[in-house]
């Protein structure tokens, strides 16, 4: 069992709730049905799980019901478990396959005797006709591949290494020189596998690429069939399968800015179709299923980022850089199992800072013009009312980035940090802060 800081949380909101039920949302294959699972094991009495894909008899079943006492009726013949007062916990997993579930929610939260847990996917904007939201009685909690800091533990790494590491990072010192060698080889690994779980479980069992390429090449297929299954028209479709299809290509190039005009060459997608209008549902679908992380263009690098933000512009990452890599040459995965620190991984690298930034809770910016040039990342403290820069560097030339240091001369800006993610160990020089690359879920 892959250890999750999501069972954490879960924990937490036990501990902490009224009435609340639990929303769990996130992408296909990050966890989210094996962490209820997993959390529900010696805690409750009674486990009762509804999946609504596996089981869709439960559909009508659960509609027909009439009132909260009969819906409990319902469920109870369902799971065939005796409900326990103060220990049943019910799981509705799935829940995109039966949109009207939720309705029922406030009704359930009012019943404090059980707890409910509400899983699914494909919960988006424009992806989930929900009748009637049940404002204040549900918690959410967002889940992703697993972290940097969840694959160290996965893989065995003692907790007390990496702690030593975050402490060093957040202190802004040198992180003791073996540690930080041993976290640089585990990241080049976490490049290669990920954090999607199953990919993850099969790396562990069996320490074999080519299975683990086949586990990878599984997701992605999902990914694709869910795009047919859920997208409600052809054109749609099309599109956005074709979107999905482009990111490796267009992250592989040296401007990694999505460029949909390149989309006719690789995909069935005709040119006279090829307008930011007519794609813009296909990169929100992508990004609200939670398989491509939008990073969107600033104008400013200004606090609130938000309302600087220009959407005709942006990025497009994979949910999981293992994911990225399995569909990159065969090269790259042997340069990184060498250990080559002279080769340019911008791609991966940067995929993975994207993903560590948005499960640590921060909104995906950048920033261009044409005469300062561009910086990978932008970062607000919504606290403090700050801004920080993030350049991301994966060579030997890391102390080269021309558009931190345009930036940092303008006079009418003011930065909180400016950070660049590398290869090295912390120092800093000037206004800039290094800092190893593997630290990028700690900021």
């Amino acid at each position: 069992m892959l250890e999750r800081a999501a069972l954490g949380k879960i924990d937490e909101w036990v501990r902490t709730k009224t009435s609340q039920g639990l929303l769990i949302t996130g992408a296909r294959q990050v966890g989210k049905t094996t962490a209820v699972r997993e959390f529900a094991k010696g805690r409750y009495d009674t486990f009762v799980e509804i999946n609504f894909l596996e089981t869709p008899s439960a559909i009508p079943l659960l509609s027909a019901a009439r009132n909260t006492d009969d819906l409990l009726l319902r469920i109870t013949a369902l799971g065939n478990k005796e409900l326990v007062s103060g220990s049943t916990l019910i799981f509705f997993d799935e829940i995109q396959e039966f949109e009207d579930i939720l309705t029922w929610a406030k009704f359930l939260a009012e019943r404090t005797d059980y707890d409910y847990v509400f899983s699914g996917s494909l919960l988006g904007v424009d992806l989930f006709g929900i009748r009637s939201w049940p404002v204040g009685f549900l918690e959410e909690l967002t889940m992703f591949p697993l972290t940097f800091d969840e694959f160290c533990r996965a893989v065995g790494t003692p907790p007390s290494l990496v702690a030593i590491a975050r402490t060093a990072v957040e202190k802004r010192e040198a992180v003791p020189d073996f540690i930080h060698d041993s976290l640089m080889g585990l990241h080049a690994r976490y490049l290669l596998v990920g954090g999607l779980p199953e990919p993850l479980q099969r790396f562990i069992d069996t320490n074999d690429m080519v299975a683990l390429r086949r586990a990878h090449k599984g997701v992605f297929d999902l990914y694709e069939y869910d795009i047919a299954r859920h997208m409600r028209d052809n054109e749609g479709i099309r599109f956005t399968q074709a979107v999905y299809e482009a990111i490796p290509g267009q992250l592989n190039k040296e401007n990694k800015r999505f460029k949909y005009s390149n989309l006719d060459k690789v995909s069935v997608v005709h040119k006279g179709d090829l307008r930011f209008s007519r794609l813009e549902s296909s990169f929100d679908w992508l990004g609200a299923a939670g398989i491509a992380l939008p990073v969107l263009r600033l104008d400013e690098p200004r606090f609130p980022l938000g309302l600087y933000e220009n959407r005709a512009s942006f990025k497009l990452y994979l949910n999981d850089v293992g994911l990225l890599m399995s569909r990159l040459s065969g090269d790259a995965t042997l340069q990184v199992l060498a250990g080559r620190q002279d080769v340019n991984y911008g791609s991966p690298y940067e995929n993975y800072v994207a993903q560590e930034f948005l499960a640590s809770g921060h909104k995906l910016y950048y920033y261009t013009n044409s005469k300062r040039g561009e910086v990978d990342f932008v970062l607000e403290d919504q606290r403090k009312g700050t801004v920080s820069l993030v350049e991301v560097k994966s060579g030997k030339s890391y102390k080269r980035h021309v558009a931190l240091t345009n930036l940092l001369q303008v006079a009418d800006y003011d930065f909180a940090e400016a950070i660049v993610l590398c290869n090295a160990n912390v120092s800093r020089e000037g206004q800039r802060t290094y800092l190893p690359i593997y630290a990028a879920g700690w900021l």
